[in-house]
């Protein structure tokens, strides 16, 4: 009888297995299908960053405007004939801007490149907050070394003075000085003036320059 009722218990079993194993089957043959995967569905996604760089003035300290100067000319061109010997013979206007900070005076030098022992112009103790250096003058403090064209001695601006037909080519420096100098040159000695020359080199830290040129017509 025991037999019987164990025999009959895995009769159920086997049913109840064979049941299951059926619904499974029909649950996954309901009519539906799965979609073919499309292009990169099948891969993997892909997690991008985004890198935000820092403004250039996070990353730096801002650098120093440059020390520049400019003239009635562009930057290598023609000077007004106004300012040469065929003209006014008169100093140009300047425009000097962001002189360094720790400058005690600026000077300025004007030479004939063919004739760079000959200044033009030589002018220093010119304070460091001057912006505009007015045409035909120079500040009230500045002092001023002669310069000639020719023989004749001149104080002050001796403006270009070209020979023959060649084109002659300027220098116009603007020197930042670590001092005011302590001299006064003659207003009439070239030599005074060669001295104030070579004091403002010695004593400039710092510089810039513009040049033009200018020939007889």
């Amino acid at each position: 009888m025991s037999n019987l009722k164990l025999l009959c218990s895995k009769a159920q079993a086997l049913f109840l297995l064979l049941l299951a194993t059926s619904l499974l089957v029909s649950c996954s043959r309901d009519g539906r299908e799965l979609r073919v995967a499309g292009p990169g569905q099948g891969e993997s996604i892909a997690i991008v960053t985004t890198t935000v760089e820092l403004a250039a003035n996070e990353q730096q300290d801002v650098a120093q405007e440059i020390f520049t100067v400019s003239g009635t000319w562009l930057d290598s061109g023609a000077i007004d004939p106004r300012h040469t010997c065929l003209g006014s013979n008169i100093s140009p206007s300047l425009n000097i801007s962001n002189s360094p900070a720790n400058a005690a005076s600026l000077a300025i030098t004007l030479i004939d490149l063919e004739n760079p022992e000959k200044p033009l112009w030589v002018v220093a103790n010119i304070n460091p907050t001057e912006t505009l250096i007015q045409e035909g003058a120079v500040p009230a403090e500045a002092i001023v070394g002669a310069t000639t064209n020719g023989t004749k001695v001149t104080t002050g601006y001796s403006g270009p003075c070209p020979t023959g037909s060649e084109i002659h080519e300027y220098l116009l420096v603007v020197y930042a000085l670590d001092q005011i100098l302590e001299f006064t040159p003659d207003p009439n000695s070239l030599a005074d003036s060669q001295l104030l020359f070579k004091a403002i080199q010695t004593s400039a830290f710092d510089s810039t320059e513009t040049r033009f040129f200018a020939q007889t017509t």
